[in-house]
């Protein structure tokens, strides 16, 4: 914790300074600050969570948690929409691009630590810019985008084929889906894999407009994600897909 406090601290003074660094220096500096923020709310959350521990009653633990996670989804919401509004402000394209894609990590890396068990896993899944001059969409982990357990995500999801066809239609009908195990699903339709059981799929939109991918979030068994976490899902995809839909 003391670690991540410092470089919290420290990455904005060094960038304060005015010191003439080059550009890309300057954006790992600030991508670090920022992923160093939010690692730091994280943290100081599941401490939180320790605490519980140490307390009387239920009903006690119930008030205190809720009060702390509140507090804990303040500081990331607002990290988030400051990141935001760099993007917002910033004056040349290759700046926004670098800064959409630390939002992009940065997104990705709450996920994982927010929903389900420590070895979820999370990822935004988008559209390989390569396969649209073949005529068939595919759908895949770009840029190392992902966060969880120690297990890539490697599959492509082709429109020509029954589980990409799948996700590009939620994608492209702005939709969320949970699925609670995919065991129950039909069999075109299952993962080719069993390193997870449950997901949850969010369409990554601006006010229901342009769809830049899906964020996902999966765990190894049933159970270890809940209906109720798609709402936070579908919030951090929307908030995104507000930072990627800026382009002047």
């Amino acid at each position: 914790m003391g670690t991540l406090s410092v470089v919290t601290y420290v990455a904005p003074i060094v960038l304060g300074l005015g010191l003439k660094l080059p550009i890309w220096l300057a954006m790992t500096i600030m991508g670090v600050g920022v992923v160093a923020t939010v690692a730091t709310v994280i943290v100081s959350r599941r401490e939180a969570v320790a605490a519980r521990r140490d307390l009387v009653t239920a009903e006690q633990a119930s008030k205190v948690a809720a009060e702390r996670a509140r507090g804990a989804m303040e500081d990331v919401l607002t990290v988030l929409v400051h990141h935001i509004g760099e993007i917002v402000s910033a004056n040349s394209k290759s700046t926004r691009s670098q800064l959409q894609q630390q939002m992009k990590q940065a997104i990705v890396s709450l996920t994982a630590q927010l929903i389900g068990p420590q070895n979820a896993r999370a990822c935004v899944l988008e559209v390989d810019p390569a396969s649209l001059a073949t005529g068939v969409r595919e759908m895949k982990c770009l840029n190392g985008l992902w966060m969880g357990r120690a297990e890539a995500p490697r599959t492509v999801f082709r429109e020509d084929q029954a589980r990409g066809a799948s996700l590009l239609k939620l994608m492209d009908d702005r939709k969320s889906t949970f699925v609670e195990n995919v065991d129950a699903l039909d069999p075109a339709l299952r993962p080719e894999t069993d390193s997870y059981k449950t997901y949850i799929t969010a369409t990554i939109t601006a006010a229901g407009k342009d769809a830049f991918g899906v964020l996902c979030v999966d765990a190894p068994c049933p159970g270890n994600l809940r209906k109720e976490d798609i709402r936070l899902v579908e919030v951090l995809a929307r908030l995104l897909g507000a930072a990627l839909a800026v382009r002047r």
